[in-house]
């Protein structure tokens, strides 16, 4: 099978290195007379994706983009430590048509005002773009009643972070899915005496497990919470119940029922734990339950089809008896045009207008993410679902990379194919989503518009918040310096993102 392109998203730990506002002064205007007939080559720059920039090019989606709008596109990729490159090419004013940012990015790059007004080049050249980007989305790239970029909304708002459980080892030692922290420390406690294995594992990019964190009603990096009778968002530092947290954690951590080594996984290696069969339980995405089947089932015949007895899967654990899960959403990526390319602006606009299409005469976005009817996928008119031809589909899985911005009424419809490629994947992803909407609970700033304290000072805010709770996990053994930890987070920029975020809250 094809690897498929990784996008890293690169936080970008504070703004641009130098102003960029200063130069504006000989920006370019944006153009409406331009020759759709004559289509000129674009310069798009993308995210980071894992490969040389030549297997980006020849990838056939890119071909597949191509054939569909009527555009070449010459694609080249940030690094992965992407500030000081954003930095230098909008000052020497690199001739890129287009650049996909994430939203982290795109928050500063608006902050700076490096970016083009796009509403005029929309209204003109997007009219499927404003029919199939919701008004939620555009709330995330609008700023003063002006358009900065085009939204990228994930394919769908999953509930994806679970602790799966070695079924097989649950029913074997006459366990139960465990519904409450003191429940989940008799389960992990039970795996480490009966089966002496690591009850639990995980890697060091997982300080919040949602799944038990939601046992002490954190459900969000940013969530409201109600505090001396008002309504506050609060990073989950400083939320309430952070403290019973990581005391809980640290206590499972040193009675040996969480892997002494998780400061230090990548995510591979406590995957290669699960499937090794050194520990019993982990807690991962969704997304890595194919993974895992094939770490367990060798033989090619079995991983597709459905393990009943292989993995249980833990959503979340409740709070005062009510249960309430981590749901993601927002636009992760932004499409935007540098202040001074407005003059093609509008072929720009054109060509992802041409992406999103998707009418019976010319179903574009989904040719671009699903591919061709009867090779890549089959279409039932009953039940009207898609579902993969799996000696064909691993060639649409770089497809997302290539996107900038996605067709919101059909693209869940269609992504949902892609749960179907592995039968326990599927399974796993219907018992996460049961009652989503009831059960799920999104980040408060998923849909905020770029907030620019807060963009300034994200990525030190969140590196912070995360090493400090290995610390306490293994250093401190629970949260005695809270207080001072605190401190220096509100010190580093927390105080800063809170305040432009609350006031945001407050008037939105």
């Amino acid at each position: 099978m094809k690897k498929s392109l990784c996008v890293f998203s690169v936080v970008m730990a504070g703004a641009l290195l130098c102003p960029l506002a200063a130069c504006k002064k000989e920006a370019s205007t944006y153009d409406p007379d331009i020759d759709l007939s004559n289509k000129p080559d674009l310069r798009v720059l993308m995210p980071y994706s894992g490969y040389d920039i030549a297997t980006v090019n020849a990838d056939p989606n890119a071909a597949v983009v191509e054939k569909v709008t009527g555009y070449k596109v010459n694609y080249e990729q940030l690094p992965t430590d992407a500030t000081s490159t954003l930095n230098t090419l909008f000052m020497n004013r690199d001739s890129y048509n287009a650049i996909k940012l994430t939203s982290a990015q795109f928050a500063s790059l608006v902050a700076e005002d490096a970016l083009l007004d796009l509403s005029d080049a929309i209204e003109d050249f997007g009219p499927v773009i404003k029919e199939v980007i919701s008004e939620e989305s555009w709330g995330t790239v609008t700023v003063d009643g002006k358009i900065y970029g085009i939204p990228e909304r994930s394919s769908s708002d999953n509930i994806q972070y679970p602790i799966v459980f070695r079924q097989d080892w649950m029913d074997e030692l006459n366990l139960t899915m465990p519904e409450t922290p003191e429940e989940l420390k008799t389960v992990l406690q039970k795996f480490k005496d009966e089966k002496n294995v690591i009850p639990l594992t995980f890697d060091r990019f997982t300080p919040i497990v949602w799944s038990i964190a939601a046992g002490f009603g954190i459900y969000a990096d940013w969530q409201e919470y109600e505090i001396d009778g008002k309504t506050k968002v609060c990073y989950y530092m400083e939320t309430p119940n952070y403290k019973e947290y990581v005391d809980y954690m640290a206590d499972l951590y040193d009675k040996g029922l969480i892997d002494q080594e998780v400061s230090t996984l990548e995510s591979s290696q406590s995957q290669l734990k699960f499937t090794s069969e050194k520990a019993a339980a982990i807690s991962t995405s969704i997304w890595s339950v194919s993974s895992l089947v094939k770490g367990l089932v060798t033989d090619p015949v079995l991983q597709n089809t459905t393990q009943e007895n292989m993995f249980g899967y833990l959503r979340a654990l409740k709070y005062n008896g009510v249960e309430h899960a981590n749901r993601l959403g927002g636009c992760p990526y932004v499409t935007v045009v540098p202040f001074y390319m407005g003059a093609q602006a509008g072929y720009v606009i054109d060509w992802i207008n041409s992406k999103l299409t998707d009418a019976e005469e010319s179903h574009n976005f989904r040719e671009i993410v699903l591919g061709e009817e009867n090779t890549h996928f089959t279409y039932n008119s009953r039940t009207d679902e898609y579902n993969p031809v799996n000696e064909h589909f691993a060639e649409k899985d770089t497809a997302s990379y290539y996107l900038t911005g996605s067709n919101e009424k059909v693209y869940t419809k269609y992504w949902l194919a892609r749960v179907k490629k592995q039968p326990e994947l599927e399974r796993a992803w219907g018992l996460m989503m049961k009652n989503a909407d009831t059960v799920g609970v999104y980040d408060a700033l998923d849909f905020a518009p770029p907030l620019t304290d807060y963009a300034s000072v994200r990525g030190t805010i969140e590196t912070y918040a995360q090493d400090q709770f290995f610390v306490m996990l293994r250093t401190d053994k629970g949260t005695s310096k809270l207080a001072d930890y605190l401190k220096k987070w509100n010190s580093d920029g927390g105080e800063l993102a809170s305040k432009e975020i609350n006031k945001w809250f407050e008037n939105k």
